[in-house]
């Protein structure tokens, strides 16, 4: 006989009593001692349906297991509601998936006409401020004037596990477009003649062939902002291994 179920959310679900757990304690223990492993947490939804269908397989005229608990019936009830409801909810993943693309396809298109827009208010209005106000677009805030750069700070030299070669770091200046590093033979009783040994944006780099147990000075400076080219930081000397 067919076990009694309940309407719920367009869904039936068997009322005969069902004991949750993964691990419940039988009434008389095994023998064996033996217990089922199920870690049903840890598998799919779909793998779980392809358990649940493997196990009523097994079971099916197993005569090790006369009487089931739950019942036959009340086991493939749920696991044919979960189906189901399976089935219905990668459809509607398919179709959200679709729809998404559809709207991001769509909003790249009124982006697209939208700056087209922008650029006809701007000429329209001879870029005069007032006149685009009542257009209902913002207005960009005016660009800053950047003034001198200051020189990045803790510049600093580490010895390399390389022979003749020193790492040379400094810290980021904001609004620098590059940096300038410059290097001299530190010489007793004479000034430093410096050579630019690097220009780019990073913020260290590698000098190699130099003389082990001689002594180098570094400076660097930061290039950009209203003066072009930032004083130069402070001098760091260190001798090369």
């Amino acid at each position: 006989m067919r076990p009694t179920v309940v309407q719920l959310s367009n869904h039936k679900f068997p009322t005969e009593p069902l004991h949750y757990g993964e691990d419940p304690e039988p009434t008389t223990p095994p023998p064996g001692g033996a217990k089922v492993k199920l870690e049903l947490a840890a598998r799919s939804d779909s793998n779980l349906a392809a358990f649940a269908e493997a196990h009523v397989t097994a079971m099916t005229g197993n005569a090790n297991f006369p009487t089931p608990t739950p019942s036959a019936a009340v086991f493939a009830q749920w696991l044919a509601d979960f189906e189901s409801m399976l089935s219905q909810y990668e459809n509607a993943r398919v179709a959200l998936k679709n729809l998404t693309e559809q709207k991001d396809a769509l909003r790249a298109g009124l982006c697209a006409v939208f700056s087209q827009r922008a650029l006809y208010v701007e000429v329209a209005s001879n870029g005069n401020p007032d006149v685009i106000a009542t257009s209902g677009l913002p207005l960009r805030n005016p660009p800053s004037p950047v003034g001198p750069l200051p020189f990045p700070e803790n510049l600093r030299v580490v010895q390399s596990q390389s022979v003749g070669e020193l790492v040379v770091k400094w810290n980021s200046v904001a609004a620098a477009k590059s940096y300038v590093l410059q290097c001299a033979e530190v010489v007793s009783g004479q000034p430093p003649v410096w050579q630019q040994v690097y220009v780019g944006g990073k913020f260290t780099s590698s000098q190699k062939s130099l003389v082990p147990g001689k002594t180098y000075a570094f400076r660097v400076a930061s290039i950009g902002g209203a003066s072009g080219q930032s004083d130069w930081s402070p001098v760091v000397e260190r001798m090369a291994a």
